[in-house]
């Protein structure tokens, strides 16, 4: 908080990030400050924090804006002056003599004088009333705990007394001066926590320094590695800057996932945190970097009872979560740093002393890859099977760095074939499928027992498909898994029975994830119901198993269009319990996938957010696996909403994160949709280009459908004519074939999105079929469509707007407008129009729809200007030698952007764009 600690990130940064600036991200505390300073019964504000979470940048901003309009007087305590009376207050003091009896009140008239000065300085006099920052002179105390007992009566009296108000900081780890408490008990204080950043300030913070969009799962990334530290996460984005570990990847910022401090800025930041702590909690502190998550009991039992009462009063180690009983650093990078601090013999004389001790506390996940890793920093021996669970775990957590550097220290024993998986995954987790894949292949002719043979063979289907092999290839390998048990069964009679079993339930889960990309789910139904009553789930293969089979079972159901069902199995997979180390496959991400596809599908915006929310907060890897697909959760929803460029801008953000790393195959969907958001909104040349780019995915084919759907309605919509719309309806028909009712309503919604109501009778009577509020929402509008009844069709519009499927509300309100006044029911058109007009600007208000003018496409602008000259469609239709049948779309959807209810309006509101 001090100026050293300022002077030392400078120092430490000044070369790395010349260009990069630090944006204040700290407005709302310093509101917060201007509005407590304006009330007139209070005249103190205390802002207590840690260090590096902005305090002392507030307060430079408070002195740099408040200045021109009140006297302000700036001190910064210091530990060196603490012991001085008046010492901090000593640039204000040059007229006063020697300390003397009375000295005080000379103290007081100093200070007075001082801000009598001021006040005569002021631009334009002192304001009249009360200003932004009240109608008192300000002082503004940095660091207050390291100010002598004198300065702090002296402030206390003058605030007392009317004459001043106070702003001052202070670290949430010392007390203040005895007499400034005084103002608490007055009741003329208010206090201002700072706490660290949230994920969506990070973002925005993240952004706002690099001056351009950031990868969400890159600004996650530095976010969650500072733990919302402000100066943190600035020096972190400066060195990862610096060192090319972040870089511009063609508009849009990406880092990499591991990163290395190197930073001296870091460095003496993390040294200020931890000045005057004790040599025995440093030691202490040590013990913790080295070995974290670490069991508190054993760990109290190492040290004495004070310094870890130290270490929870300087805020440096927290209990995390509060009721695991594991410590962690109260930050990530303090751990970072102090490891790197810490000397190698220190390090290997802490391992060999306390090893021993800890060996056998209990342990999580990351204390076992973190205890692995300082064994291997120090020399220290590992055996074959520890190394391989950690280099597991870290591939897991996409650590793909440290997976291979741990599996390239498995011996050639038993182990080695596993150690190569572990290197496949790693390379899958970088996006290199053909290297990944190389790895797996390799390996085919060595299995040698039926755990060696059903380790990694999820994930090598998994890398076929990312590649793009034929379908046949992945039924090839159900069988070979087939005909390899049954010659280790031969082998063992004993154990035939448990082999052969466990060789068939590995090759129906491969069937199983053919029979996804195929999108024949109606087969899926016999495997995925024999392995749910087979399984015991009693091992570890047995729990991966069934967690699969519920997973893909969940796919099933939402496709057929039982989505409310497909949750509800989705949740039972994730509720098994697994062993952190039993397969390299993406487990809980491809039962996230298929989670978030059934929340999707049912319409249920909230849950898939707070799916998303949790994930992100509690399970960075799967953040990191999922960085992009959450930009396509994010963009389906907000497509059927109707915000077309929130989710334009948020799936181009997934682009640059799938083209990276698309473990889930999502890359195909998601642009898909940006095509779609980009069409609609009139960015053809943005969504030609997306088409052209477009390859279609080899994942699971419920998402596949829907991406097919969007580049049908895309092309539609560039090319009216070009037969999008057809290709929508043949799909509708061959979901229809297959028995998959979601699939079929998807594109028979986009259809009526669209403007095609002949086919609302065949969507409603889907929709009826189908769980969920989304086709409800869908039933409804389509049942309104058929009617033709204005009435009925104001009533489905704000039922569709209550449910948050604003694009559907449009239309419907839209022509509901249209019939009510061709029928002379002049008030209930008005009515809906009125509702219309509440849903475009609930649009407008969230990105959705920008400018309706500039949304247009230049068929639509040519359709629309000679409209509203008074042509008739027929004629249009022979003026520009379209069908009659497009020229009544494009009128359809002008309307239906402009947000108006026919022809009458349009010339009024073609005007209207034109003149802005």
């Amino acid at each position: 908080m001090g100026k050293s600690l300022n002077a030392g990130v400078a120092e430490g940064t000044a070369a790395a990030g010349k260009s990069l600036k630090r944006p204040f991200c700290r407005k709302a505390e310093l509101a917060d400050i201007l509005t407590a300073i304006r009330a007139e019964d209070c005249r103190a504000v205390f802002l207590t924090s840690d260090s590096g979470l902005g305090a002392s940048t507030i307060l430079r901003k408070l002195v740099e804006t408040a200045r021109e309009h009140v006297p302000v007087l700036s001190v910064h305590g210091s530990q060196s002056l603490a012991k001085i009376p008046y010492g901090v207050l000593a640039p204000y003091l040059t007229g006063l003599d020697a300390p003397a009896e009375g000295f005080r009140l000379g103290v007081l008239r100093e200070l007075l004088a001082e801000i009598e000065r001021l006040k005569a300085n002021l631009k334009d006099g002192p304001e009249e009333g009360v200003s932004e920052y009240g109608d008192l002179p300000l002082v503004v105390v940095d660091d207050a705990h390291a100010i002598d007992e004198g300065t702090a009566e002296v402030l206390v009296v003058l605030a007392m007394a009317g004459t001043i108000n106070v702003v001052v900081s202070h670290s949430s780890r010392n007390e203040l001066p005895a007499p400034l408490p005084k103002l608490w008990a007055a009741g003329v204080a208010e206090n201002i926590v700072l706490r660290p950043l949230n994920q969506e300030q990070g973002h925005a913070f993240c952004q706002d320094m690099l001056d351009g969009p950031v990868l969400p799962a890159s600004s996650w990334h530095y976010w969650s590695t500072a733990a919302g530290n402000p100066l943190f996460l600035y020096l972190l984005v400066t060195e990862a800057v610096a060192q090319g570990q972040l870089s511009k990847r063609g508009e849009m910022w990406v880092g990499q996932l591991e990163l290395k401090v190197h930073s001296h800025g870091l460095e003496d930041a993390v040294r200020a945190v931890l000045r005057g702590l004790s040599p025995e909690g440093q030691q202490a502190l040590n013990l913790v970097a080295l070995s974290e998550p670490l069991d508190a009991t054993s760990f109290r039992a190492l040290i004495p009872e004070e310094v870890f009462k130290e270490l929870l009063d300087w805020r440096l180690v927290n209990y995390q979560p509060p009721e695991s009983g594991f410590l962690t650093l109260a930050n990530p990078i303090y751990g970072k740093v102090i490891r790197e601090l810490v000397p190698v013999t220190q390090s290997r004389h802490l391992h060999e002393q306390l090893v021993g001790e800890l060996k056998n506390a209990p342990g999580s996940r990351e204390s076992l890859l973190r205890r692995v890793l300082w064994a291997v920093e120090v020399g220290a021996e590992v055996d074959d099977r520890t190394m391989l669970r950690a280099a597991v775990l870290a591939s897991k957590m996409f650590q793909s760095a440290t997976a291979i550097e741990l599996a390239n220290h498995v011996g050639d024993g038993e182990f080695k074939l596993r150690a190569a998986m572990v290197k496949a995954r790693a390379k899958y987790n970088e996006g290199d499928y053909q290297a990944a894949f190389t790895l797996l292949e390799g390996l085919q002719e060595k299995k040698g027992n039926i755990d060696d043979m059903l380790f990694g063979s999820l994930l090598r289907a998994s890398t076929r498909s990312a590649l793009g092999m034929p379908l046949a290839t992945l039924w090839d390998d159900a069988q070979e898994l087939r005909e390899v048990g049954e010659q280790l069964a031969r082998k063992d009679p004993a154990d035939a029975g448990a082999i052969r079993a466990r060789s068939q339930g590995g090759a129906m889960m491969v069937e199983l994830l053919a029979l996804s990309r195929a999108g024949q789910y109606a087969e899926m139904t016999a495997l995925t119901s024999q392995l749910l009553i087979e399984q015991a789930a009693s091992t570890d293969s047995e729990k991966l198993t069934l967690s699969m089979a519920l997973a893909m079972e969940s796919e099933r159901l939402t496709a057929q269009g039982f989505p409310l069902q497909g949750v509800r199995r989705a949740a039972e997979a994730f509720a098994i319990e697994h062993g952190e180390e039993n397969d390299v496959f993406f487990l809980p991400e491809s039962i996230l996938l298929r989670q978030l596809t059934a929340v999707l599908c049912a319409g249920d915006w909230a849950s898939a957010t707070s799916i998303m929310e949790q994930f992100s907060l509690e399970d960075g890897p799967v953040v990191f696996s999922f960085g992009g697909g959450a930009s396509v959760v994010r963009g389906l929803s907000m497509l059927r909403a109707g915000k077309l460029l929130e989710a334009l801008d948020t799936l181009n953000a997934g682009l640059q994160a799938l083209r990276l790393s698309d473990p889930q195959q999502l890359l195909g969907s998601c642009t898909a949709m940006a095509a779609y958001a980009a069409a609609q909104l009139g960015r053809a040349e943005l969504a030609a280009r997306l088409l052209a780019e477009h390859v279609e995915s080899t994942g699971m084919f419920v998402v596949v459908a829907h991406e097919l759907a969007y580049l049908s309605a895309a092309n539609h919509v560039l090319k009216p004519d070009g037969g999008g719309l057809a290709q929508l309806l043949a799909q509708a028909d061959a979901a229809r074939g297959s028995g998959s009712a979601m699939l079929e309503l998807n594109a028979l919604a986009l259809a009526l999105e669209l403007g095609e109501g002949a086919i609302a009778e065949r969507a409603a009577e889907v929709a009826a079929r189908v769980e969920g509020p989304w086709a409800a929402g869908i039933a409804k509008y389509a049942e309104a469509v058929q009617s033709q009844d204005g009435h009925a069709l104001a009533k489905a519009g704000e039922l569709l707007s209550e449910a948050e499927m604003l694009n559907f509300a449009r239309l419907a309100l839209t022509q509901s407008a249209s019939l009510l006044g061709g029928t002379g029911a002049r008030a209930d058109a008005l009515k809906a129009r009125r509702r219309l007009d509440k849903v475009a600007a609930s649009l407008d208000s969230t990105g959705g729809s920008g400018d309706a003018g500039e949304s247009l496409t230049k068929r639509e602008r040519q359709v629309a200007s000679l409209a509203a000259g008074g042509m008739s469609d027929r004629d249009i239709a022979a003026e520009l030698t379209l069908a009659l049948r497009t020229v009544e779309g494009h009128l359809y959807r002008t309307y239906t952007k402009l947000g108006i209810s026919g022809r009458d309006d349009l010339a009024a509101v073609l005007e209207a764009v034109q003149r802005r």
